[in-house]
C-alpha cells in the first residue's frame, strides 16, 4: 500500500482496482485530509475497506457527508450513520463533483 502522503491512482489504467474501490478513492482523493485519514483503513491488495474504522473518525459535516456517499458507492446502500442527501449541502464543491463522478463510474456511465 502507498504511504499516506501519496494519492491513490483511480484512472482506468489501473484494472486491479474494483469499480467500487475506484469510486470510493475518487471521492476520498477529492481532499488530501480525507485521503490521509482514510488511507490506513484501505487495503488495495485485498480490495477491502474497513468502514467501521472510517465511520468512527470524527469528521466535520462536509467530510462526513463525503464518507457517507463513498460508503454508498461501496455498499450500494445508504449508510446507517446519516442521511447522505441531507448532509450533501455541507460538502465542498470538490466533494460534490467527486461524488457525481463516482456515482457515474459506479453505475457504469463512465469508465
Amino acid at each position: 500500500m502507498q504511504t499516506q502522503s501519496q494519492s491513490y491512482e483511480t484512472s482506468s489504467a489501473q484494472p486491479k482496482f474494483s469499480l467500487k474501490m475506484r469510486a470510493v478513492l475518487l471521492i476520498f482523493n477529492a481532499d488530501p485530509f480525507l485521503m490521509e485519514a482514510a488511507s490506513p483503513h484501505i487495503n488495495i491488495e485485498t480490495d477491502t475497506i474497513y468502514w467501521d474504522k472510517i465511520l468512527k473518525i470524527s469528521f466535520g459535516p462536509g467530510y462526513q457527508a463525503a464518507v457517507q456517499w463513498a460508503y454508498g458507492c461501496w455498499a450500494d446502500e445508504a449508510s446507517a450513520h446519516g442521511d447522505c442527501f441531507g448532509s450533501a449541502l455541507s460538502m465542498s464543491s470538490h466533494f460534490k463533483v467527486a461524488v457525481l463522478e463516482a456515482l457515474c463510474m459506479r453505475w457504469g456511465l463512465r469508465g
